[in-house]
C-alpha cells in the first residue's frame, strides 16, 4: 500500500480504472449468488467516492476554478459538475469547510463509514453541539437517515440559546415558490416553520390516508406523493376532499391532532431551562410560545412530563383507550418495525396478540403500517424490542426475515408467505412540504 498524501496522478489513474470497470459492468452477466457481494462493493465505492468529493469541495472553492468556468458561485459550479441541485451543492460545500475542524467526522467520511448525506447531518449537528459528534456518528452508522436528521435537529435545538428568536427568524423566512419544470409539471413549494407545518401535516394526513385506502380498495396502488398531490389539489380547488371519502371514520381517524410534550414549569415560565422538554412530536424541540400559540386549538394534546404516568396503563378490553392512544402518539406516529418507519395507513397492533393475553397494555402496543401489519399476521409473528425499534420474531423466539424475492414488484406476496420489503422513498426535510416529485 502506497504511503503519504495522494497525488493528482494517483487520483487520475484510479478514476481511469473505475471508468473502465463501470463501462464493462454488465449486471446480467454477474451470477445471482455473487450479486450481493458485487453490489455491496459498488455501494462502498459510491460512499468512498462521494466522501472524497465532499472533502475536496472546500479546496475546489479555494482554487477559484468556478470563476474561470463562468459560474456564479462555487456551489453553482459544483452542482453542475456533480449533477445535483444547487442547494445540495451548497450543503456539500459548507460541510466540507466544517470538516477541517471536525476530525472525527472527517475520518468517518474518509473511511466510508458515513455517506455524504449522513456527513451533512452529522457535521451540521456537531457544529452546533460539538459534544454530540460521537453520538451523531454512531447514529449515522446505525440508524436510517431520517432518524439521524432528528438527532441532528435535537443537537442544534439543545445548543439554541434563544428559541423565541429562532422562531421569529423562521417565521420571517416562510414562503411559497411556484414554477414549471422541463417535464411539463407545475411545482409548488411551501416552506413554513416546523411547528406550523405540524398543523398542516395533521390536517392533511387523515385525508391522504382515506384517499390512499380508497385507491387500494379499488385495486390501485399509487405513490403516497401522488395521492397527497390529489388531496391538496382538491382542497385548493374546492373539489373532492371529505365529500369524496368512502371509508368510515372508524378506519382512519379524521380529526387533526398535534401532540406536544412539555414540562409544566417551562410552560408556566415561558421558556425552557436546563434539561426541560418542549417539543412537538414529529417536529422536535420548539419554543414555548409555539406551544402556547396552539393552546386555543381544541386538537392540541399536551403530554406533561411530571403528569400522570401512562406507561403501564392496562385494561381488559381489546380497543385502545384515549389515554393510551395519546401516549402512543407522543412517542411518534410511525411504523415501529426497525428499518420501516412508514407514517401512512398505520394500525395499533398488539405485539403478542390480544387473543393470547386478553388485556391491552401500553407496553404491548405498537404502530405498524399496513404492509408490516399484514406481514406479521400472515406469518404468525410477534414484535419484540423497544418502542420504535421493534423486530419480528417467530412464536418460537427465533429472528424472522422475509425470504429472498424471486421477482415481482416491491411488496408483492411471495409463494411461501413472505414479502419483499416495499421501496422506501426519502423523507422531505422538516418544515418543507412540496408537491414536486
Amino acid at each position: 500500500m502506497t504511503k503519504g498524501p495522494v497525488t493528482t496522478a494517483e487520483v487520475l489513474e484510479v478514476v481511469a480504472g473505475v471508468h473502465d470497470l463501470c463501462r464493462r459492468l454488465d449486471p446480467d452477466a454477474i451470477p445471482l449468488h455473487e450479486v450481493p457481494d458485487a453490489f455491496d462493493a459498488l455501494a462502498s465505492l459510491e460512499r468512498l467516492g462521494g466522501g472524497a468529493v465532499l472533502r475536496m469541495a472546500a479546496r475546489y472553492d479555494e482554487a477559484g476554478a468556478w470563476k474561470r468556468n463562468g459560474a456564479k458561485s462555487a456551489e453553482d459550479d459544483i452542482a453542475r459538475k456533480t449533477g445535483t441541485p444547487t442547494g445540495s451543492a451548497r450543503r456539500k460545500l459548507n460541510t466540507s469547510k466544517r470538516l477541517k475542524r471536525q476530525p472525527k467526522t472527517d475520518e468517518a467520511v474518509r473511511r466510508g463509514d458515513v455517506s455524504p448525506d449522513q456527513a451533512n447531518e452529522v457535521s451540521d449537528g456537531a457544529d452546533a453541539s460539538p459534544e454530540e459528534e460521537d453520538e451523531l456518528i454512531r447514529s449515522a452508522r446505525r440508524d436510517p437517515l431520517h432518524e439521524l436528521r432528528k438527532r441532528s435537529a435535537a443537537a442544534k435545538a439543545k445548543a439554541d440559546r434563544d428559541r423565541e428568536e429562532t422562531r421569529r427568524r423562521l417565521q420571517r423566512a416562510r414562503e411559497v415558490k411556484r414554477w414549471n419544470d422541463a417535464e411539463g409539471m407545475g411545482n409548488l413549494l411551501l416552506r413554513l416553520p416546523a411547528d406550523v407545518m405540524a398543523e398542516v401535516d395533521a390536517a392533511l394526513k387523515p385525508r391522504v390516508e382515506r384517499a390512499f385506502a380508497d385507491a387500494r380498495d379499488a385495486g390501485r396502488i399509487e405513490r403516497r406523493e401522488a395521492t397527497m398531490a390529489d388531496v391538496v389539489r382538491d382542497l385548493l380547488l374546492g373539489g373532492g376532499g371529505d365529500d369524496g371519502a368512502k371509508r368510515s371514520s372508524q378506519a382512519v381517524r379524521p380529526e387533526k391532532k398535534v401532540i406536544a410534550l412539555i414540562d409544566v414549569p417551562a410552560l408556566n415560565r415561558g421558556r425552557v431551562e436546563g434539561d426541560e422538554t418542549c417539543e412537538i412530536v414529529g417536529v422536535g424541540p420548539v419554543s414555548v410560545s409555539a406551544v402556547r400559540a396552539l393552546l386555543s386549538d381544541a386538537f392540541l394534546a399536551l403530554v406533561f412530563r411530571d403528569g400522570e404516568d401512562v406507561r403501564n396503563v392496562t385494561h381488559l378490553g381489546r380497543q385502545v383507550t384515549a389515554r393510551q392512544r395519546t401516549a402512543m402518539e407522543a412517542r411518534g406516529c410511525h411504523c415501529e418495525r426497525e428499518g420501516c418507519g412508514g407514517t401512512y395507513l398505520l394500525d395499533i397492533d398488539h405485539n403478542e396478540g390480544w387473543t393470547l393475553t386478553h388485556d391491552t397494555r401500553l407496553d404491548d402496543l405498537s404502530w405498524l403500517c399496513w404492509h408490516c401489519h399484514d406481514l406479521k399476521t400472515r406469518n404468525d409473528l410477534r414484535l419484540v424490542g423497544p418502542p420504535g425499534r421493534r423486530r419480528f420474531e417467530t412464536r418460537k423466539g427465533r429472528p424472522w426475515h422475509a425470504p429472498p424475492a424471486s421477482g415481482g414488484p416491491p411488496g408483492a406476496v411471495l409463494g411461501d408467505g413472505g414479502t419483499e420489503p416495499p421501496t422506501r422513498r426519502p423523507e422531505p426535510e422538516q418544515g418543507t412540504f412540496t408537491l414536486a416529485d
